[in-house]
């Protein structure tokens, strides 16, 4: 797939088949991720893989819990949050979550970097993504980074759940540029 139509086409999927992502897909997709540029080379990434559609919808109830618990009380977030049939991860196969291996000023944007990078290659390969920013702070409790045996010091910067789309996802309209010319 060229850039330019991969960069037209990609969409946030949040409806997938019950078809896995094998181990080797998931290994090619995080080997381009990590051709994603990072400041001064660090290369400040490491990446934690969550298998199993089970196990993920298992995560929805708490994380909904944990987010509500956080939220304005005015936040257009909160009927999802409210509704038993919204599942946090989309009923996706397999999470990969990209994680910050140090506190480096930049570590979180080169890891946003590489989840992108990670996103575009999934979608070159026919698989759907979807970033699950509601998911980071659950993510980073302590004892949810013990129980799915993430190490103590990687810092979950990008949730993003991989799988085999179920139909298309449509196009969403873009708003005009913003560009300031600057003298």
């Amino acid at each position: 797939m060229e850039l330019m139509e991969a960069l037209r086409t990609r969409r946030a999927v949040r409806e997938f088949t019950h078809a896995p992502v094998e181990g080797p897909v998931i290994e090619a997709l995080v080997a381009a991720a990590i051709l994603a540029p990072s400041a001064m080379n660090l290369q400040p990434w490491a990446f934690a893989v969550v298998p199993g559609t089970a196990r993920l919808r298992a995560f929805s109830d708490p994380i909904k819990q944990q987010v509500a618990a956080h939220l304005p009380a005015d936040s257009p977030l909160a009927g999802h949050l409210a509704d038993p049939r919204f599942e946090i991860f989309h009923g996706a196969p397999v999470l990969v979550v990209v994680c910050a291996t140090d506190g480096g000023s930049q570590s979180a944007e080169d890891c946003c970097l590489a989840g992108e990078s990670l996103m575009l290659a999934a979608h070159a390969r026919g698989l759907g993504t979807c970033w699950i920013g509601l998911a980071r702070p659950w993510l980073n409790l302590p004892a949810v980074k013990a129980e799915l045996g993430i190490p103590a010091g990687l810092v979950p910067v990008a949730p993003i759940v991989v799988g085999h789309p179920q139909g298309r996802t449509a196009a969403t309209a873009r708003n005009d540029a913003r560009i300031v010319w600057c003298r």
